[in-house]
């Protein structure tokens, strides 16, 4: 298919799909995808002459590294203001999940493991929870347009087609681009029959339309020349971070970092043994914690990178880095108790701050990651380890 019969496939979807709303939902995460789908509603929008809501939907899983996080503010900005020259009423929100929700709450305070494709808890947890609590304030139907493609990998694909179908587009009599969600909005996937090389493509000719500012996304994906996905950082159900190898040395320490937390959640030694579920290894115990949290703060150091996350969410007055780490671990330790009683967790989960904090006591069990085939030949794991090692 060539680009104009690609593009007027997706305008038609657009049609059919906002025929009859007045508001419009683009989930934007600051990747390519989500990116040539803004710049194709901008290019629709212009055709069409709609004056409609426009709401640029931004989901901060506080995991995101921190360029990835800063460009898909700056292009929000930016295409706010382009929405408005074409008669639409755009805006920009974040919703993000709350401070116990968080990859680093989850992990150190309640032990949980690395995800797995039977227990992707990072999903419901980081995105779904956070979007559908801002859905549900609406008040109004609305569109949904989402930036997904079946060329993304064959497990897209397969998501795609059990929820809406996989027959190619016709109007009025497939719904292969469409599914309804608890009847009151509709997720729509415009691009989803579109490569990686159309949406290059894309951005390539209508990116014009907002300056210069595609040129960090550019950066970010080494022109298109490292077929990256970006997402959260510590992303375990992937064999690489590709985003992280792009953008050079600095990151391959937090590329150490979440092989780690595969590794020690793989560790049966490591995790609480549990009596039901469908997996007999619950939690992981203190030590595995102790360790995320350490080569979390090395890497930090070791890259003169700083995890954002840690710094943006905050409980009871204090951000997560001050908690599990600056903070005198008595009061530390009444703050996360007074937040997992507050938010339905478990105490019996909690270890406490002090363990959390303590090198020294866990160089045993550091030792046994040096044998995990996951990361026995890396040479920045060997480095963290060494340096953990070395203040016991």
């Amino acid at each position: 298919m060539d680009a104009d019969s690609r593009i007027r496939e997706s305008f038609e979807v657009l049609d059919k799909a906002l025929s009859n709303k007045e508001r419009v939902i683009i989930a934007y995460s600051g990747g390519k995808d989500s990116t040539a789908l803004a710049l194709l509603f901008l290019q629709w929008i212009a055709s069409r002459e709609r004056s409609l809501d426009v709401v640029l939907l931004h989901g901060d899983t506080l995991s995101e590294i921190p360029e990835m996080e800063s460009w898909a503010r700056a292009f929000a900005r930016r295409y706010v203001d382009a929405l408005s020259k074409y008669g639409a009423r755009g805006t920009f929100e974040v919703v993000k999940p709350e401070p116990w929700e968080t990859f680093y709450w989850r992990a150190l305070v309640r032990g949980y493991p690395a995800p797995s494709f039977k227990w992707r808890w990072c999903v419901d947890t980081l995105k779904r929870r956070p979007s559908l609590r801002f859905f549900r304030n609406l008040g109004k139907d609305c569109v949904v347009l989402l930036g997904h493609r079946d060329s993304e990998s064959r497990a897209r694909a397969q998501a795609l087609s059990a929820r809406t179908g996989s027959c190619p587009l016709a109007p009025g009599s497939c719904f292969a681009f469409y599914m309804s969600l608890d009847g009151s909005w509709e997720k729509v996937y415009p691009i989803r029959s579109w490569s990686e090389g159309d949406v290059w493509s894309y951005i390539g000719e209508w990116g014009r339309e907002l300056g210069d500012i595609l040129d960090k996304l550019y950066r970010l994906y080494c022109y298109g020349t490292i077929p990256a996905r970006y997402g959260c950082w510590h992303c375990t159900l992937v064999k690489v971070q590709l985003g992280h190898v792009a953008l050079g040395e600095k990151y391959v320490y937090f590329e150490a970092v979440r092989k780690l937390y595969r590794a020690v959640s793989d560790i049966p030694e490591l995790r609480v043994v549990k009596s039901s579920g469908y997996s007999r290894l619950g939690p992981l115990k203190a030590p595995a914690r102790a360790l995320l949290l350490n080569s979390m703060l090395l890497a930090e150091e070791l890259s003169g990178i700083r995890l954002y996350g840690l710094d943006e969410a905050k409980v009871k007055g204090f951000s997560l880095r001050e908690v599990f780490w600056e903070v005198p671990e008595r009061e530390a330790d009444r703050v996360i108790e007074d937040v997992e009683r507050s938010s339905g967790g478990n105490l019996q989960r909690v270890v406490s701050v002090q363990d959390l904090r303590n090198v020294r006591k866990y160089y045993k069990d550091f030792m046994k990651l040096r044998k995990h085939p996951l990361v026995k030949n890396d040479e920045h794991v060997k480095e963290i380890l060494d340096r953990l090692s070395s203040k016991s």
